[in-house]
């Protein structure tokens, strides 16, 4: 795999061919389609496949051609079609939701899903939506809990919550199963309940500002419902920071990103929004912000407005550094592991131990792979199984293939840190 440079100059590092045509066609200025055109039938099936865990099949459709597959065109007018339905599910659900909260007394505000349109996204209808996320105050949790077991929610058992931001996943069990189609009308939508908007606690820097959104929220219509959600503003500022979260997690952001570049593109020349937002934030909660932003505009070529390339610019020296040389960190992440978003973080925490133990961790392992981990290997193509069936068996090849991993990715890791530090250092700044 090669770098692949798109319209505003910026090169996608090490992806498949298909993801870098995908990531020209999705591009807010100077879009184009013809490297799609030109795939083959299998980087069809592998692109695909991966814009359904990506969350940009909606997005795909908004922009295909003539000259696509026909069988490519079928699957995402049926996609797209399925998800249209799937919305009036999501309307009923929420709306049986906020009820019960409403007889229990409870208050909420809608996070993220269909509170991103019309500006995030033009219709709710294009945006792929699993579970509907939901804040309440901390005191209100255990009652907004019970609410949801009242008509027949539990809490999801499996995963590991402990660094998530909300309780175990909510669902209501019934008779569907899962066939094969992520946009399943059918499918039942889970509820998250958020206890906070930023874990401090798993983030390890704190972002003051977020304690204000609760008494800043607002009532929004769409279409025939009408929810509590954050103030344009904060709606801003929770999902920029979401976005920045997820990167220091090494988490996908691409479809958080590719959303964020339509909403700057479409406010860049609204100098009164952009006012107003510089008057209710402090100047460290827009340079977390400014972090979010550059990316949108390196990945996707949005226009941005004169105070946001100021932010940009005034971005500590190391911060610069680190978005001048791996912005494509999180693009690449996504195929071949990095570590980059390490060095970001660590350079927002404080103080230098807590750099140091944040470091330290990412360098020697705190826990042996799990026997149960599945011997499964991302390809170009798609994730393939062990054909070995014993887990015993299999357990000794895949840990040592951990292993040789580890060491290579730490090698790099530690290469990267070397070439911060001293760029930092002739910068008059040090992480």
């Amino acid at each position: 795999m090669k770098q692949h440079p798109i319209g505003n100059g910026f090169c996608v590092p090490r992806v498949p061919r298909e993801v870098a045509a995908l990531i020209a066609a999705l591009q807010m200025k100077g879009a184009v389609t013809d490297e799609l055109v030109g795939l083959k039938e299998e980087e069809w099936d592998s692109l695909l496949r991966f814009c359904d865990s990506a969350h940009l099949t909606l997005p795909l459709s908004q922009v295909c051609s003539s000259e696509f597959p026909s069988w490519v065109l079928e699957r995402l007018r049926r996609n797209a079609a399925d998800n249209g339905r799937r919305f009036e599910r999501l309307k009923s659900t929420y709306l049986e939701v906020a009820a019960a909260f409403a007889q229990a007394g409870i208050e909420h505000v809608v996070l993220k899903g269909f509170t991103q349109a019309p500006e995030y996204i033009a219709n709710p209808r294009l945006r792929q939506q699993s579970d509907i996320d939901l804040y309440c105050p901390k005191e209100m949790i255990p009652r907004a809990r019970a609410a949801l077991e009242s008509i027949g929610y539990s809490p999801e058992q499996t995963l590991d919550y402990s660094r998530a931001d909300h309780l175990p996943t909510m669902v209501r069990y019934g008779d569907w199963r899962w066939r094969g189609n992520a946009f399943d009308p059918d499918m039942p939508l889970s509820i998250e309940l958020h206890f906070c908007l930023w874990n401090e606690a798993i983030a390890e820097f704190s972002v003051p500002e977020m304690d204000g959104f609760w008494g800043r929220r607002v009532k929004r219509r769409l279409e025939d419902i009408s929810f509590p959600a954050l103030s344009p503003i904060d709606q801003l500022g929770y999902f920029t920071l979401h976005i920045v979260r997820d990167l220091l997690r090494r988490e996908w952001v691409i479809h958080r990103v590719h959303e964020l570049a339509r909403f700057l593109h479409m406010r860049a020349v609204d100098g009164s929004f952009w006012r107003e937002w510089k008057e209710a934030s402090s100047s460290s909660f827009r340079a977390l912000q400014a972090i979010a932003f550059f990316h949108a505009n390196a990945w996707f070529s949005c226009d941005l407005h004169p105070a946001i390339r100021n932010e940009i610019a005034m971005l500590p020296p190391i911060h610069r550094e680190w978005l001048k040389r791996f912005a494509g960190s999180a693009l690449e992440d996504m195929f071949h592991k990095n570590r980059d978003g390490v060095w970001l973080h660590a350079s927002l925490v404080k103080p230098a131990r807590k750099r140091i133990e944040l470091i330290w961790k990412t360098i020697v392992p705190t826990q042996v792979p799990s026997i149960e981990t599945p011997a499964r290997v991302y390809r170009k193509r798609g994730l393939k199984e062990s054909r070995v069936s014993n887990k015993y068996l299999r357990y000794g090849p895949y840990l040592l293939g951990r292993i040789i991993a580890h060491v290579r990715s730490t090698s790099v890791f530690i290469w990267h840190g070397m070439i911060l530090y001293f760029c930092g250092r002739r910068a008059g700044t040090q992480l």
